[in-house]
C-alpha cells in the first residue's frame, strides 16, 4: 500500500480515537438555602433602644430571644460578612469598644 493511500485510514483512526471520549458528569446542583418556618423570622423594630449599649453575650442572647431570630451575627468592625439575606438572622454591629451601632435582620 502506497504512503498516500494509508494517509486517509490513519486521520479516520485518529479522529475516532477523539470521538469516543466521554463527556464529564454534570455539576451536582447546590443545595437549597436554609428553610425558615413560619414564626422564625427577625423583629428588630423593639431593639432600636440597645443601640449605643455595650454589647456582652448576655445581651447577645437577649437580643436574638426578644428579636425571634434564630441566629444571631456579630459584627466588629472590619469583619468580613456573608451578602446573603436570611430573614431569621439577627446582626448586631459593634465599634471598637464593643457599643452597638447598629441592630438589624438579614
Amino acid at each position: 500500500m502506497s504512503p498516500k493511500a494509508l494517509a486517509p485510514i490513519a486521520a479516520a483512526l485518529l479522529l475516532a480515537g477523539c470521538a469516543g471520549g466521554s463527556n464529564p458528569p454534570a455539576p451536582a446542583p447546590a443545595p437549597p438555602p436554609p428553610s425558615v418556618t413560619a414564626g422564625n423570622t427577625c423583629d428588630v423594630a423593639a431593639l432600636q433602644g440597645r443601640v449605643g449599649q455595650r454589647f456582652s453575650a448576655t445581651l447577645g442572647e437577649t437580643l436574638q430571644a426578644e428579636s425571634g431570630a434564630t441566629t444571631l451575627r456579630v459584627l466588629h468592625p472590619g469583619t468580613a460578612a456573608t451578602l446573603d439575606y436570611r430573614q431569621d438572622r439577627l446582626n448586631v454591629r459593634l465599634d471598637e469598644r464593643d457599643i452597638i451601632t447598629a441592630i438589624d435582620c438579614g
